[in-house]
């Protein structure tokens, strides 16, 4: 899904920086055609001026003419009758425009120039590049805005996709893992109401149809823990002991006893959680070290990122390849007993994860595994608050 996300991430940039360079591209375009018009007309202005010169009957008509066309930033040089140099003063070296005419003043043959300067053609060329960056940077921030958008949009569309695959998986194993208990109930509970045996077989049938049950409840107990915390709910938090939590844990962990369960801590390891979730993270941890091991180590501690629990056993390990696999729903190692839910440490991880925390296995020296319980310190907050 990275993979796909990146490519369609560098998908959204490139289209992004396509229509930069079309909007650059005709940006320029529009500003050529722009100047290349104002001096058309520029031009087209000195022309009509050169005719209308052409023909007025001199003199009385030339004077209020020359004044028209220097209203229009036309100046006039006519030999014999504007003073030298134009009806308009020039500045030296500005960019002009002229245009040569022979006009026929009282039957004679007269040079006229007629000259304006391109100065206002690049006064309204600068403007309207000055409109077209501010107009260049607000539609800049839109597309900016638009492809953002767009990698978001794409990010949680992937996301909703792989969120609608994970919960067809899950509901795929969790249907396949209710139906042996399921129809282990119902064939006990068909047996005692067909067979209708007597005692002690009858009691033989009961207790087994009690486990079955408690199986079943125990799996559809895990599936609705599972199924609120993949919600991402805030969990309930207050302030809680630890190393309380994990006493408590450990007195109600099915099997553990002094001579196997050794708990350490050295006083208070105060923390911020939900410790109805916390017990039972633990108890789940407990469970499974207690069935495969011979001796487990509970610890809690204060450490300088936060309060840390470990749980460490002497039992068979966890393999290298296997070691972030476990933590996936309905997932047992060959080997493992049976009974569970396999949503055990499903459950641990995400309980962690809901409270900004984490959830990790390593190897032991020796043999065994050590599982890490590590809570954030006071000033991180957890993810299903973020």
């Amino acid at each position: 899904m990275s993979s796909h996300r990146l490519s369609n991430s560098r998908l959204i940039s490139i289209g992004a920086l396509g229509l930069i360079a079309v909007f650059a591209a005709f940006v320029v375009i529009i500003t050529v055609r722009y100047r290349d018009g104002l001096q058309s007309r520029l031009r087209a202005n000195l022309t009509s001026g050169a005719t209308a010169l052409r023909v007025a009957q001199p003199p009385t008509s030339y004077k209020s003419l020359l004044d028209s066309l220097a209203a229009e930033g036309i100046s006039v040089d006519l030999a014999g009758i504007t003073a030298p140099g134009g009806t308009l003063q020039t500045n030296p070296g500005e960019d002009l425009m002229t245009v040569h005419e022979t006009i026929p003043v009282n039957g004679v043959q007269t040079s006229a120039t007629l000259t304006a300067s391109r100065a206002g053609i690049s006064r309204q060329v600068h403007s309207l590049e000055v409109t077209e960056a501010i107009g260049g940077a607000v539609a800049l921030l839109l597309l900016v805005a638009l492809a953002r958008a767009l990698v978001l949009l794409d990010r949680t569309a992937l996301e909703a996709r792989a969120s609608e695959a994970a919960m067809r998986t899950f509901l795929a194993d969790a249907s396949h893992e209710l139906r042996t208990p399921v129809a282990a109930v119902h064939a006990s509970a068909e047996r005692l109401l067909r067979d209708q045996p007597a005692r002690p077989e009858r009691d033989t049938v009961e207790a087994q149809l009690a486990r079955d049950s408690r199986r079943l409840g125990s799996l559809i107990d895990d599936l609705l823990n599972l199924a609120r915390l993949d919600a991402r709910e805030a969990p309930h938090r207050e302030s809680i002991d630890l190393a309380q939590l994990a006493a408590t844990a450990v007195a109600s962990a099915s099997g553990a006893s002094p001579a196997r369960v050794n708990l350490v801590a050295d006083g208070p390891v105060p923390a911020t959680a939900d410790p109805d979730a916390l017990v039972r993270a633990i108890r789940n941890l407990l469970d499974n070290a207690l069935s495969v091991a011979d001796m487990v180590v509970v610890e809690a501690s204060q450490t300088p990122t936060g309060p840390v629990l470990t749980v460490t056993d002497n039992g068979p390990g966890v393999p290298n390849d296997q070691r972030e696999r476990i933590f996936e729903p309905f997932v047992r190692l060959p080997g493992s007993p049976a009974g569970g839910t396999g949503l055990g440490l499903a459950i641990v991880r995400r309980t962690l994860a809901a409270h900004g925390g984490t959830a990790t296995c390593t190897s032991v020296r020796g043999g065994g595994s050590r599982f890490t319980l590590r809570l954030p310190g006071p000033e991180r907050r957890p993810l299903s608050e973020q």
